[in-house]
């Protein structure tokens, strides 16, 4: 069965057919739809656009600029676009009609600015009328003699997202000849703040819908699990700053358009027949309805599978499949979408079971999808908890057991709550490149660390947007470069903190920091070549060079640097989060110099020498042992500095213990 919006993307792929020429033949997607990429000499975008072609002659934003607005008011998009020409080097003038003089960007929707639908159709033979949710046409060249830029959406968010790919495109002081026609093929983009631990703080959820606008993600769900007002004290509403707090982020998501879904988890106590229960559900929600949120949720997973009143007891029998609960909580969810979602025209509710991975049938999952109503989308981590891959089968045999025509990926990636001691710096991978067929999009479950978790991020925009375009070695590099900035040096040293933390434990085979294992796999041999060569004698210092050894050093000596290098980042809250992490990774690197240095000291036959480094570099091991991350127990309760980072542990213990090894057989 095809969905709404994908109905909506087959038709706009259609009309790209029509309007912009032959696609080109690859990249192509198991299904066989065509992405066209004639860029040329064209910077790269991300996500990549499902067209974009080089066209024509660039256009200089270096002088007079008139953004044409018509009746356009989008605050956002308006201010990307002024701050890209003022960086260009041009001058701005915001109109709701064209001036005549210099270069004329139109901006808006056909409805906000039927000037910009017809620049559209003129530079590139249609407007994003008949496009996807969020589409937009971008393109420049000469409009009546004068050079133009055209930023038309099919909605407003549309138009943002225009602006998001002009802010990209813009080399020096002009825009490049250029037609792009895009859209996503799936609905929903975004995360879910779903970990259990300390929350986000305030400042990091603002910064993160900051970075979800510029990577066109457009969903956040906020339901923390140990935010006790969402969960162990649900029915008690906000009050003071946090009324002020929940404000303000509901603003800034919205000025950046990304939906902010409230979710609510009642499950602990929550009596489903109740009257008393189902206002206090509504009151909440009605609170923060109030500040202009219009997308609700409410999370039943990891809630007992049990009844905690008499009514429920008396209401819906007890069986030995759990029936009892699946009817107990399509009870309750229908009457909050029939009674208040409806009602008050919001958007469709969104839930997550109980039972939530796994695709094969079972009678809560079945009981549960057949008795709640077919609008309340539901959410699915997938075969596993934890999901290395997600395949097209096993999406449409979930869509069959949850008996459900609105799906959506829960994906439990890059999450870190299981595994609190480390950070999970993998691109996304394993996930179908044709999933936008079969679900409505998917929400990461990312990490404790809000900007530590910004690359992931990056990844599932990418994905999400354009999955048969998806490369997630490109995508990963590119979010690094983004978040490390200009600086070659600061790049070099993100990309080397990002090689140690590469260790999700539920990818088959697992990966381990690949980048420093490689380098000391090639020490090793490289001694051990050297010993091979010179009468079981290593020897290895006068021939670093020539080894194999060197390539190993130069990346301890970077690690080194991370303390004064990261902090140059451009997102300064990544360097913040992970300081534990690469406050480890130079201790550990310190001992591997060290280590190293004893082993040349027993080549020269230096015993003396040799015991000194080997004492330091233990004394540098014991340092990585203390105790730096905080934590959140299940009460609400902080507990500063109650665990131990863990940084490419398999390499660095396997280099200690071979070295190690070599020393006691001295």
């Amino acid at each position: 069965m095809l969905y709404p919006h994908r109905i909506a993307c087959l038709r706009a792929f259609l009309v790209a057919l029509l309007t912009l020429g032959p696609v080109s033949s690859t990249p192509t997607s198991q299904a066989g739809l065509r992405i066209h990429d004639d860029r040329g000499h064209l910077p790269t975008v991300w996500p990549p656009p499902q067209q974009i072609s080089s066209s024509g002659p660039k256009v200089s934003l270096n002088g007079p600029v008139t953004i044409v607005t018509g009746n356009a008011t989008d605050s956002a998009t308006i201010n990307t676009v002024k701050n890209v020409v003022s960086s260009a080097g041009g001058k701005v003038t915001v109109s709701s009609q064209a001036t005549g003089h210099g270069t004329q960007i139109f901006i808006g929707t056909e409805a906000e600015n039927a000037a910009a639908a017809t620049v559209a159709k003129a530079l590139t033979g249609s407007s994003a009328d008949g496009l996807a949710d969020d589409g937009y046409v971008l393109a420049s060249g000469n409009y009546e003699k004068q050079p133009s830029v055209v930023l038309n959406g099919v909605d407003t968010r549309g138009t943002f997202y225009a602006a998001q790919t002009l802010r990209q495109l813009v080399d020096g002081h002009h825009v490049p000849g250029v037609k792009v026609r895009d859209w996503p093929l799936m609905a929903i983009r975004g995360s879910i703040e779903g970990f259990y631990g300390v929350p986000w703080s305030h400042q990091a959820r603002l910064d993160q819908f900051v970075f979800y606008g510029k990577h066109k993600l457009n969903t956040y769900i906020y339901t923390p699990k140990d935010d006790p007002l969402l969960r162990s004290k649900w029915r008690t509403l906000y009050s003071g700053d946090e009324i002020t707090q929940l404000k303000e982020l509901v603003d800034v998501a919205n000025t950046n358009h990304v939906d902010f879904t409230f979710a609510l988890s009642p499950g602990l106590d929550l009596c489903y027949s109740s009257d008393d229960d189902f206002n206090a559900t509504v009151t909440k929600f009605n609170q923060v309805r109030d500040f202009g949120v219009r997308n609700f949720y409410i999370a039943l997973d990891d809630v007992p599978l049990e009844f905690h009143c008499d009514s429920d007891k008396q209401k819906w029998k007890h069986t030995n499949n759990y029936t009892w609960i699946a009817d107990a909580q399509a009870y309750y969810l229908n009457r909050v979408q029939k009674e208040y979602i409806e009602p008050n025209d919001l958007n469709d509710l969104e839930t997550v079971p109980t039972n939530y991975h796994g695709s094969e049938p079972d009678p809560y999952k079945e009981e549960f999808g057949t008795k709640l109503n077919k609008k309340i989308r539901i959410q699915w981590t997938g075969e596993g908890v934890f999901s290395d891959q997600i395949t097209v089968d096993s999406v449409v045999q979930a869509d069959k057991t949850y008996v459900t025509d609105n799906l959506y990926l829960w994906d439990n990636f890059p999450v870190n709550d299981a595994n609190r001691d480390r950070l999970f710096l993998n691109p996304l991978t394993g996930r179908a490149a044709d999933l936008y067929k079969h679900l409505l999009g998917f929400t990461s479950n990312p990490m404790e660390q809000p900007y530590a978790s910004m690359p992931a991020l990056a990844n599932f925009g990418d994905y999400t947007w354009n999955g048969p375009a998806y490369d997630a070695n490109k995508s990963m590099a590119a979010a690094l470069q983004e978040l490390a900035g200009n600086d070659k040096g600061v790049y070099e040293a993100v990309v080397a903190f990002a090689d140690l933390n590469q260790n999700w434990p539920y990818r088959k085979p697992e990966v381990h920091s690949p980048q420093l294992s490689k380098d000391m796999e090639e020490f090793w041999n490289a001694r051990n070549n050297s010993a091979a060569t010179n009468g079981g004698h290593s020897n290895s210092r006068g021939h670093v060079k020539k080894d194999g050894t060197r390539g190993l050093q130069d990346r301890l000596a970077l690690l080194t640097t991370f303390p004064d290098v990261l902090p140059r980042m451009a997102m300064k809250g990544f360097a913040s989060d992970v300081e534990p992490w690469s406050t480890v990774a130079v201790q550990w690197a310190k001992a591997c110099q060290h280590l190293i240095s004893m082993l040349d000291a027993l080549d020269d036959g230096d015993k003396s020498k040799a015991d000194q480094e080997y004492e330091t570099a233990q004394k540098w091991v014991k340092k990585t042992k203390a105790k730096t991350v905080d934590d959140r127990n299940d009460k609400g309760e902080d507990l500063p500095n109650s665990i131990t980072p863990v940084t490419a542990e398999q390499a660095f213990t396997s280099f200690l213990g071979n070295a190690t090894a070599i020393y006691k057989d001295q």
